[in-house]
């Protein structure tokens, strides 16, 4: 079999070493990889991976809802809203970032509805059910201006420096934490189930994302995996077995070739490509909900490889490579070893 069955990752070690017994970065496996096939064909030299932006963000208008006057604000200073409504007042002179702005609306949407019990006053009360009205219309462009404006967010699908090689326990927990939390965010915000957010637990799990690496270079490892592929793969459709496994010849080059192919792909890249297989489908369920629109459509990528297709794209082109090399093996009648 040339086909490796998926590694099952211990949940317990701090740091793991996917690609297990080698020191070499996986960029340079592969580079190896295609040196040593370049000793028994001609293929073109490997392009470096050069990361770039993974997610286009939507254009965002102005948006703005209808205020409190301070005459009706000074009525609610017995509810928690006039509370909220003062604090974000004496803010204005400050800049408010996007998650600031999300909270705030989460809050005011929540609280209308206790206030208002307790109001004898038909007019402000019709006034903050308008209010409340407007921003429950706008809270998913709050929510999406979040998402693609707060730093720590973005950070999550901005270009990064390096793959992922060591698993750091601790901030994988931690991205997994956020991102199922935000995933419930988003889910309550699509359902319009707003009392089902805690907002109050939302800048403590966006802090967690600060300076964490674990995403940013697991995506970035799949796409540069996948560009690898890419390019051997069409380098090596142009190679002629009839030309590698001659009729009646000693076909020593082609043996050589299934000895690289076992030793470098079979035994180490394959296996490291199911372990960024197995990280990534970790965190694909909340990706989901957190790269998709209120339609449930992904946000447009610049790449040719949508962020949220990652898995199925290195399957593919995993397998298109493995099929050539299984031809190669029949041609030639080679015996896997």
């Amino acid at each position: 079999m040339l086909t490796r069955h998926l590694i099952t990752l211990s949940t317990t070690t701090l740091i793991i070493l996917i690609l297990a017994g080698c020191s070499k970065p996986p960029s340079e496996i592969n580079l190896d990889y295609h040196a040593r096939l370049n000793t028994q064909l001609t293929l073109p030299e490997l392009t470096p991976y050069q990361d770039n932006k993974k997610l286009v963000a939507p254009t965002f208008s102005h948006v703005d809802a209808s205020t409190i006057g301070i005459l009706q604000l000074n009525k609610l200073q017995h509810c928690q809203l006039g509370q909220l409504i003062a604090e974000r007042n004496s803010q204005l002179g400050k800049v408010s970032g996007p998650s600031s702005e999300f909270v705030y609306n989460v809050r005011f949407i929540q609280m209308v509805p206790n206030c208002v019990a307790t109001l004898n006053d038909a007019e402000l009360t019709k006034q903050l059910n308008e209010v409340k009205q407007q921003k429950a219309d706008l809270l998913f462009t709050y929510w999406e201006k979040m998402l693609f404006l707060d730093k720590q967010l973005a950070s999550l699908y901005l270009p990064v420096s390096y793959s992922l090689l060591d698993v750091n326990q601790t901030q994988k927990q931690h991205t997994l934490n956020t991102l199922n939390y935000l995933a419930s965010v988003k889910s309550a915000l699509v359902n319009q189930e707003f009392k089902q957010i805690n907002s109050a637990e939302l800048e403590a799990h966006l802090a967690t994302l600060f300076k964490n690496s674990y995403l940013p270079s697991l995506l970035r490892a799949l796409y540069e995996q996948i560009f690898i592929l890419q390019q051997q793969n069409k380098a090596l459709e142009s190679v002629s077995f009839s030309d590698i496994c001659k009729t009646g010849h000693n076909n020593k080059s082609a043996t050589v070739l299934t000895n690289i192919f076992s030793k470098f792909y079979g035994s180490k890249i394959q296996g490291y490509h199911n372990d960024l297989l197995q990280e990534y489908m970790q965190v694909k369920p909340a990706l989901l909900g957190l790269w998709q629109n209120q339609y449930h459509q992904p946000y447009k990528s610049d790449l040719k490889t949508h962020p949220l297709s990652l898995d199925t794209s290195l399957k593919r082109y995993s397998v298109t490579h493995v099929t050539w090399w299984q031809q190669l093996y029949k041609r030639c009648n080679i015996q896997p070893g």
